[in-house]
């Protein structure tokens, strides 16, 4: 990301996690026979789970959120006098 560039988009940040758990996960299949290694895929693998979990939390609690500030927009109908 150069300087300037807008930020990254939340809703892009699911993809984002689940293709390195993905890389992570392929390189747990080959088998390197490093212990080191292998805790350490099993952290990151964790991680972009945790990590997952809490952008999907945070993208539902500000769609909610959007949707609550529309809504109290709104003006009021009016009622029959």
């Amino acid at each position: 990301m150069a300087r300037g560039d807008p930020p990254f988009p939340l809703e892009h940040l699911v993809p984002y996690f689940r293709g390195g758990r993905f890389a992570m996960v392929a390189v747990r299949g080959r088998r390197y026979g490093v212990p080191t290694l292998d805790r350490q895929i099993e952290r990151y693998v964790a991680m972009a789970d945790r990590y997952m979990a809490a952008a999907v939390a945070t993208y539902r609690l500000r769609r909610q959120r959007e949707q609550e500030e529309a809504a109290s927009s709104r003006p009021a109908p009016e009622s029959p006098s």
